[in-house]
């Protein structure tokens, strides 16, 4: 008698029962059973292989075909372009869908009297043929969220294909108006990605809670308006190569025996050391400051130029004190010594061709003085650093709006400037329209105790009004930091070129490219083109007042 009984299924063939008078492992169960159906082969079929229905499984298979939807139209379109017309056809390959829906719209629009039939957006076919090809989560049942990712993927994708055939045709293109263009598009391809994508997002957003094209349109536009930036202005050479050159000029100098007479320079580094007590200075108090000045006044070392470095680091050294008070009269000493630098009179110089000399001495002297402006406002960029933990609130801008008012104050350090230097760092301290806007907003970031206070209740009640809030007062506060810094940078690189930088890009330069992306982006993303929006909307008003109004546009 049987001891074990097995019932086995085979696919397309039925159930079979199998006994034997010991144990079986499944396969040879299955064998016997392949016998009994009369079959020739005795190798089971492999079981079928169970997909990963794990939530993080699916919610990664759903991240990757939402963002395959969004990026592979338009890469696959540019790629195609690119391989059969070069940079034209990149161009054109990668608008090629959002153009098509237009071309759409206004077929419709145009048909809309006549007949209720409509054409299918582009966009929306594309995403059809997807889905038959096995991606899941086609737009229609997307999240609000989703989509507004998604959005900002395909404006993204759109820009890193466009920019590179951009800068080519700016090369390439065989008209001159045909190459600006293009060189204007393709200019500052990081912003035009990074606010590009975000007015997308904005706009998608507006457009998931009102419905409304033409609204999530002008949103897209308004949002682009974060593009615009600090002019771009020509950039004169590093204060270290500044400081190579008047280096350069001071070792010719040396080389030709240059030198100070002696007592002369002791009886006015004494004059330049005179009045420090009125700034609060005494020897045992600030002994770095008493050490520069013991050697200032020492008649031991020839004053030639290498002595003449020597005196310079070791101001420099006593300015880098730890201590704030000493650190300050430092400064005024190392101010004072290089004004003295800069001005001399050539009759003070023992030894040398004068007449040979000049022209060195001139470009040494400028080199010098360049350097030296521009060096006060490198250090302001680095004492906000250390002052950055002092003004919790406002952080590292307050520190750098402090240092250029105490500046634009101080009669005596600002005569080393031009007229036009002055006027700048003036401007700076007073701030522009943009700056004191961002510092406004920032002043209510939630970095201290009572605005940190105030964001978390309003987000208890309201979060997303608090976290809206504090986003935006965060966002404000770092960027009227890096917006101090990049005036700061610019009054630096003013001192070095010697003159008011030439403007190579204006603020709005990036505008262009971010409103092309609007237009090109809205078809694809809304499925319709505003402007043929308002234009069907007005149709429809007055169709609504009169009935037997047809064609595109009533004579009314």
């Amino acid at each position: 008698m049987a001891k074990f009984t097995y019932e086995i299924a085979i696919p397309n063939s039925g159930t079979y029962e199998v006994e034997s008078d010991r144990e079986l492992t499944d396969a040879q169960a299955y064998k016997y059973a392949l016998q009994q159906a009369g079959q020739t082969t005795t190798t089971p079929p492999a079981p079928p292989v169970k997909e990963d229905t794990s939530p993080m499984f699916s919610a990664f298979k759903r991240g990757l075909d939402i963002t395959s939807r969004a990026v592979l139209p338009t890469a696959v379109g540019a790629s195609t372009g690119g391989y059969f017309g070069g940079a034209s056809g990149a161009l054109l390959g990668s608008v090629l869908v959002p153009a098509a829906d237009v071309v759409g719209s206004v077929a419709n629009l145009a048909m809309s009297p006549f007949t209720d039939y409509r054409l299918m957006p582009t966009s929306q076919g594309v995403q059809n043929l997807m889905t038959r090809a096995g991606f899941t989560a086609p737009p229609e049942e997307q999240t609000a969220p989703e989509r507004v990712v998604s959005a900002g993927l395909e404006t993204m994708t759109s820009v890193g294909k466009q920019v590179p055939a951009l800068a080519n045709l700016a090369t390439t293109a065989t008209t001159q108006g045909g190459r600006e263009l293009a060189g204007r598009l393709a200019t500052d391809p990081t912003t035009q990605a990074v606010v590009g994508s975000t007015a997308t997002m904005a706009g998608q957003g507006v457009y998931e809670l009102t419905n409304n094209p033409i609204a999530s349109f002008l949103t897209t536009l308004g949002t682009s308006l974060l593009g615009i930036k600090k002019p771009k202005t020509q950039q004169a050479v590093s204060e270290e190569a500044m400081g190579k050159i008047a280096q350069e000029r001071y070792d010719a100098l040396d080389q030709m025996g240059f030198k100070f007479k002696t007592p002369e320079f002791v009886a006015d580094m004494k004059n330049v050391t005179a009045n420090l007590r009125a700034e609060g200075y005494t020897p045992k108090a600030y002994p770095k400051i008493a050490g520069a000045i013991e050697e200032l006044t020492s008649s031991t070392q020839p004053k030639d130029w290498t002595e003449l470095q020597a005196l310079r680091k070791i101001i420099r050294g006593a300015q880098k004190s730890t201590d704030p008070e000493e650190k300050r009269l430092g400064s005024i000493l190392l101010d004072r010594f290089d004004n003295y630098l800069m001005k001399v009179d050539q009759t003070k110089v023992e030894s040398g061709d004068t007449k040979v000399m000049s022209k060195t001495w001139s470009e040494a002297r400028d080199a010098y003085s360049k350097m030296k402006k521009s060096e006060i406002f490198t250090d302001m960029l680095e004492d906000a650093k250390l002052d950055a933990t002092k003004y919790t609130q406002s952080g590292a801008e307050n520190s750098m709006a402090a240092q250029l008012r105490q500046l634009a104050k101080n009669d005596k350090r600002m005569a080393m400037f031009t007229s036009d230097e002055r006027d700048a760092i003036k401007k700076a301290a007073k701030g522009d329209i943009p700056q004191n806007l961002l510092r406004f907003f920032g002043k209510f970031a939630p970095t201290g105790a009572i605005t940190g206070g105030t964001t978390a209740g309003v987000t208890y009640y309201d979060p997303i009004t608090g976290v809206a809030i504090g986003a935006t007062t965060m966002a404000s506060r770092a960027g009227a930091t890096k917006y101090r810094m990049g005036t700061i940078e610019e009054l630096a690189n003013q001192m070095r070129t010697g003159s008011r930088p030439v403007v190579t890009g204006g603020a709005t330069r990036v505008l262009p490219a971010l409103g092309t992306q609007a237009v090109i982006q809205s078809p694809s993303l809304f499925n319709q083109m505003p402007a043929i929006d308002i234009l069907r909307e007005r149709r429809i008003r007055e169709m609504q007042q009169s009935p037997t109004a047809r064609g595109l546009f009533s004579n009314q």
